[in-house]
Order: C-alpha cells, then sequence, then structure tokens
C-alpha cells in the first residue's frame, strides 16, 4: 500500500516536472522569438533614424559629417550608442568637443531624425535656440516649420527670430503687483491690427 502511494506520488511528480520542462522550453522560445523581433525592428528602425540624422544634420550645418552606431553590434538591445559629429569645416570626434550650438543642432537633427520615423503629435522645446547664432536660428525655424504640418511645437523662447516665426505667442504679465496673467496672442491676427501684414 506504501508502495502504491509512493509510486502514485512520484507519478504525479513526474507528471509536474514534464509541465514545468515544457513550460520552460515554451517561455525559452518566446524569448527568442521576441528577442529575434525586437532585434529586428530594433535594428530596421535604428537603420532609418542613423539615415534621417545625417540629412538632417546636413540641412542643418550645410555640411559636414554624422553617424550614428552601436558600441556592441552583437548585443543591439542593450548596447549604447555613439554618436560622431563633424561640422564643416572641423575634425570632432566627441560631441563634448563642439560649442554649445554645435551641440544643439547635433541634438535636432537627432531629434528630428527620430521624428521622421515616428511622429509625434506635441513637441516641446525648451530654450534649444538660446546658443544658436542668427544664420543657425534661421534654419533651425524653417525645420519648425516643416515640421508644424504634423507636430505642434510649444517652444519657449527669448529670441525674436523665433517668436516672429510662431502662429501663437503666450507670455506672463503683472497687471497689477503680485498678479500673473497669461495672455495669448494669435500673431497674424496681431500683425494685421496693427497693419503691418504678415512676415515674408
Amino acid at each position: 500500500e506504501e508502495h502504491r502511494e509512493e509510486s502514485e506520488r512520484l507519478e504525479f511528480l513526474r507528471a509536474q516536472h514534464q509541465d514545468l520542462v515544457t513550460a520552460r522550453n515554451d517561455l525559452r522560445a518566446a524569448i527568442r522569438e521576441i528577442n529575434q523581433t525586437a532585434t529586428r525592428l530594433f535594428h530596421e528602425t535604428f537603420e532609418q533614424i542613423r539615415e534621417n540624422f545625417r540629412a538632417t544634420f546636413l540641412r542643418l550645418f550645410q555640411g559636414g559629417e554624422c553617424d550614428l552606431w552601436l558600441e556592441d553590434p552583437e548585443d543591439p538591445l542593450d548596447s549604447n550608442i555613439e554618436i560622431h559629429a563633424s561640422p564643416r569645416g572641423k575634425k570632432t570626434q566627441r560631441i563634448d568637443l563642439l560649442s554649445g550650438g554645435e551641440r544643439a543642432l547635433t541634438a535636432l537633427s537627432l531629434l528630428f531624425g527620430i521624428y521622421l520615423v515616428k511622429p509625434s503629435p506635441f513637441c516641446v522645446l525648451d530654450e534649444v535656440d538660446a546658443p544658436l547664432d542668427e544664420s543657425n536660428i534661421g534654419r533651425f525655424i524653417h525645420l519648425l516649420q516643416e515640421f508644424k504640418v504634423q507636430t505642434q511645437f510649444v517652444v519657449i523662447t527669448h529670441n525674436p527670430r523665433t517668436i516672429e516665426a510662431a502662429d501663437w505667442i503666450y507670455g506672463v504679465t503683472m497687471e497689477e503687483p503680485g498678479v500673473s496673467r497669461i495672455v495669448g496672442v494669435q500673431l497674424e491676427d496681431a500683425l494685421d491690427v496693427a497693419g503691418v501684414g504678415t512676415l515674408g
């Protein structure tokens, strides 16, 4: 009787063990499939972003070269990403050797390179134009105007040229001491009222 009970217990444990082995194998197969799919999608997206980054960088800098690559191509899902940027006339290898304006334009090139692959309905840019000189501000504004068809930009800025390019301007005013008020103005309407007309 004890033998029968132990035999039944052994059969039960063997069945449980087999279920666990089968579940483990199924889980490993699912993980392999997910990793293969994720790796394939990552490589496809990474290559698209890389090409867009190059094109946007060349446009913003009017020349130069840039690139993205994986530190560990064998393990792309956990690898760090290296960024190389050389504006026209410079032989820069590391981002930290670029000026503030060059770094801002490089970051914008990468951001818009990603946006071309995966557009976002909203984007908040906080003082990204602060380190840019006049000619770079113009290229930055043209880039925003191109992308505003698919993305609504909220740009926090003190730059007059960036403000002039906006459709709406919001500011904080203090009509009486200690009482702040947010004021919004549609630039086109304000220019019509002022008799200036639309800026070219």
